[in-house]
This record gives structure tokens, C-alpha cells and sequence, in this order.
């Protein structure tokens, strides 16, 4: 059975849409208040990732642009860290494909007064195909049942353990194995059942 959702949880994502709200009209004040939350956060799920300081600092400071620039696609699917952390985990999948072919993916630099600039459209098709599979994955995860949300959440926003996200949950380890495994399914099956505008 799982945890119902706690109400500082609750009021803690209304007051993040609201920040987000407040950047798709330009509120450089929000933004920077959503910055100051993540920043700490989103470094760490990066550099996990890509274990390197200074490709993390700029893959953060990109995430940021990206919230910045696309906060107006967020559909209020999920909860707005899930849709952050979203858009990091592509980020990451694309710095990653760039080091393997030998090459880095131009990002912005770090100084914030960068975040708040205009960016610049060098590939419009491959952005906007990111977009939209970045939305489409925020419906997905809209649509698990509660308890597959909870764990996909715990383990891949918050960062838990598996043993730490059973305790909470209190539910043994292998069940929450169990349902991060049955989540990621149904992720995957929904991403191949894409429809057309969503690829």
C-alpha cells in the first residue's frame, strides 16, 4: 500500500508551479528562486552521471536555460521537480552520446545572467523533437498508477535507495524493485507507443 502523499510535498510543488507559472512570463525572479532550490540537487544527479566537475556545471547551467526557455510546455502531468529532473536525465543522455562520438554538445555557460538570455536556435527540429519527448514522458509518468509514481519519484527525483524508499513506503525492498521494474515498462512501452508528433 502506498504512502499517501504528504501535505508539505503538496504545498511544496503548488508553490513551484507557481514559480514556473511566473517564468513563462519572463519573471527572471522566479526562475532564479527555482534555481536556488535545484541547484544543489540537479548538480549532484548529474555528476553521478557524467562524473565530471566542469561538464556537470555546464550541463546544470543548460538544464536551467531549458527550464527557462520551455517552462511554458509544462502540462501539470507531474509534479515540476519530476519534469527538472527530466529534463536533466535528457540532457545527460545527450552530453553522454556527445562524449562517445568525440565531441561536446555546445552548452550555456554557467554565469546566470546567461540563463536569462535569448537562445540561440541553431537546430529547431532537434529541440523541438526533444521537447515533445520530454512532455510525453511527463504524461507517462502522469499516468502510472499512484504507487509506481511514488517509487520512480523516490528513486530517480529524490535519489533514494531502494531499502530507504521500502522503509518509507513500508513495504519490503524487493516489492519496490518489483514496482521501479513494472514502471520502467510501462515508461518504455509508452515511449514506443509514441503517437505520431511525439517521436
Amino acid at each position: 500500500m502506498a504512502t499517501p502523499t504528504s501535505p508539505a510535498r503538496d504545498a511544496t510543488d503548488a508553490e513551484e508551479r507557481r514559480l514556473l507559472d511566473r517564468v513563462c512570463e519572463s519573471d527572471s525572479e522566479a526562475h532564479r528562486a527555482l534555481f536556488d532550490r535545484y541547484y544543489p540537487r540537479v548538480f549532484a544527479f548529474i555528476m553521478r552521471r557524467l562524473r565530471d566537475a566542469p561538464l556537470t556545471e555546464e550541463t546544470v547551467a543548460d538544464v536551467f536555460f531549458e527550464v527557462w526557455r520551455s517552462a511554458g510546455t509544462f502540462r501539470g502531468g507531474s509534479r515540476v521537480s519530476s519534469w527538472i529532473f527530466g529534463i536533466a536525465h535528457f540532457k545527460c543522455l545527450r552530453v553522454s552520446r556527445d562524449r562517445r562520438r568525440g565531441k561536446r554538445e555546445a552548452v550555456v555557460p554557467t554565469n546566470v545572467e546567461f540563463l536569462h538570455a535569448v537562445p540561440d536556435e541553431q537546430d529547431v527540429e532537434r529541440d523541438v523533437a526533444a521537447r515533445a519527448e520530454l512532455e510525453r514522458v511527463e504524461q507517462l509518468l502522469g499516468g502510472l498508477p499512484p504507487d509506481l509514481r511514488q517509487v520512480i519519484e523516490l528513486a530517480f527525483v529524490d535519489g533514494l535507495e531502494y531499502a530507504e524508499i521500502a522503509r518509507r513506503m513500508g513495504v519490503s525492498e524487493g516489492t519496490i524493485k518489483s514496482r521501479v521494474s513494472r514502471a520502467r515498462r510501462r515508461l518504455r512501452g509508452g515511449m514506443r507507443r509514441a503517437p505520431e508528433g511525439h517521436r
